[in-house]
């Protein structure tokens, strides 16, 4: 084994490279110093690479305002990813119910979060355009340095390590989370991936070498980066390879399978979606039966049968918070809830209504999300894998790719755990109108997991299918502290007539460190609509 000196001789170099790449790779951390061997790395990915839990109630003082406040602030500090993608697409809208107080109102997460659920040029400022730092991509950045500086690592000490399995465990969990951060940058901050385009199509910059790179930064193609998630993915596959998961908090092959199968399924390359996804469901996994769900439990929880891999913080329960205590009489809030849209989705039958949701005080209301309740159990709303999105991206693939009487069969598997048997209906539809089914299936089952948005995206630039459609949220105002009224609705158009707004801006520092190579495209601000 090389001595300690080489190492960090080694990873001085390395974080070196990190500086090179520009402000967005500008945080690292200083335990690389540290590393010895590869039971460093391991713990290293804990800390540097891994996404911490979310809030828990115990953080969560219901009498202080300013808690709220601070939710989408999008900071590191407090450990919130991408909170937002729960508040541009069509499953979310406004709720406001209780007394009000004035001024104070500015602080709620409704106000923090109105530029972006109304997608505004300037997503990142709330109500009274007060700046709210976008750390997310900075932060993925010094995620994606970690990873690539691990990978290297883990390479250089292989050959003096007696234990190959742990060398194993860790290079294929940080091949596994680099794909998945780079995934999630690519469907955030670009276009989505269209199969005719992908060549020349600009998506986010791309860095896997842990070496010095004297050079700015601009987006790499579209095919580049998907390229690459699908071989970090596929190595991720074979390192993985009969570790056993001690944990679901610590990724294992099948849940790169299952992210693997997701992505062929965003690049239309149905058969590989389709063989991934086979792969994860010959696992020992199954789908949890929801005609055994007593109500009040999470429906979504760690150790379900359905739960393959999670990590990072689940905050719908801040998202669709329920009325706090603002004085011992007065009950206020002002967030979000689930749309009327996405709730007509579901059939009176369909058992996911009562796991999923609760109706709040009264019907005009609505309902909040309670998949997964705050305990100790809780699975992460954006960065879970679970066993109904490998039935989903298996049965679309299928689809998708002709194969009508396999996508029924695979559906159906899924729906019999959803519905008493006396109200499962047969699956009819063939063709397109099969397509849109499983989509709908796929709205039902995984909303408020991450997904929706990303489907939107994709679904407009299928060449098999595509799929567009206008969201419209309304926007709701306080008058005299005591009444409710809509102002009016925000309309964001059909993707291709609104292309921009699909996608968010990077941040203006990583634009300037990088003397202007990284480029948005031009996001016009949304007017009101007054109805």
């Amino acid at each position: 084994m090389k001595n300690r000196i080489t190492h960090i001789g080694i990873l001085v170099l390395i974080l070196l490279a990190c500086v090179a790449c520009g402000d967005f790779l500008e945080e690292r951390s200083q335990n690389m110093a540290y590393v010895e061997n590869v039971s460093d790395l391991d713990e290293l990915l804990i800390g540097e690479a891994y996404l911490s839990g979310g809030l828990t109630m115990d953080s969560i003082d219901a009498d202080l305002i300013s808690n709220w406040a601070s939710i989408l602030s999008v900071s590191s500090v407090n450990r919130v990813y991408f909170p937002y993608i729960h508040i541009l697409d069509d499953d979310s809208e406004e709720y406001v119910s209780g007394g009000y107080m004035g001024t104070t109102e500015k602080n709620y997460l409704r106000m923090k979060g109105e530029r972006l659920h109304t997608w505004q040029a300037d997503p990142f400022y709330d109500s009274e355009m007060l700046e709210i730092k976008d750390l997310n991509w900075s932060d993925y950045y010094k995620r994606i340095a970690a990873l690539n500086s691990i990978i290297f690592q883990v390479g250089e000490l292989r050959g003096g390590e007696d234990d190959k399995d742990l060398c194993n465990r860790v290079e294929g969990e940080a091949y596994f989370l680099r794909a998945q951060c780079y995934f999630w940058l690519a469907n955030l901050y670009a276009r989505p991936y269209c199969k005719a385009t992908a060549d020349t199509d600009p998506c986010i910059p791309l860095k896997t070498s842990e070496v010095v790179e004297d050079r700015y930064f601009a987006r790499d193609p579209m095919a580049d980066v998907y390229g690459q998630m699908v071989e970090d993915l596929q190595h991720a596959i074979t390192s993985l390879r009969g570790i056993p998961q001690t944990t679901k908090y610590r990724t294992n092959q099948a849940a790169a399978f299952a992210l693997l199968s997701r992505v062929y399924l965003y690049m239309e390359e149905y058969e590989q979606a389709i063989a991934c996804a086979d792969s994860v469901l010959k696992k020992d996994y199954k789908l949890l039966d929801l005609n055994d769900y007593k109500r009040g439990n999470s429906a979504v929880y760690v150790n379900s049968p359905e739960t393959i891999f999670t990590h990072g913080p689940n905050i719908m329960a801040i998202i669709h918070a329920p009325a706090i205590r603002y004085t011992s009489a007065i009950y206020r809030t002002s967030t979000f809830t689930s749309s009327s849209d996405l709730m007509e989705c579901f059939d009176a039958t369909d058992l996911r209504r009562t796991a999923f949701f609760i109706q709040r005080a009264s019907p005009a209301e609505g309902y909040r999300c309670v998949k997964t309740r705050f305990d100790i159990d809780e699975v992460s709303d954006i960065m879970a894998i679970r066993l109904p999105e490998v039935y989903l991206n298996k049965a679309e693939a299928q689809a998708l790719a002709g194969m009508d009487d396999q996508a029924r069969t695979t559906i159906q598997e899924l729906r019999a755990k959803r519905f008493r048997a006396a109200d499962l209906n047969p699956v009819t539809e063939s063709g397109e109108a099969l397509v849109n089914f499983i989509r709908d299936e796929r709205r039902r089952e995984l909303c408020y997991e991450g997904h929706r948005w990303f489907d939107l995206r994709r679904y407009a630039v299928n060449s098999v299918y595509p799929f567009t459609k206008s969201i419209e949220h309304v926007s709701l105002e306080v008058v005299n502290n005591t009444q409710i009224t809509v102002r009016g609705k925000y309309v964001l158009k059909p993707y291709p007539e609104d292309i921009a707004a699909y996608m968010l801006p990077i941040p203006s520092s990583a634009i300037d460190f990088n003397n202007g190579m990284l480029v948005n495209e031009v996001r016009n601000n949304r007017e009101i609509i007054n109805e």
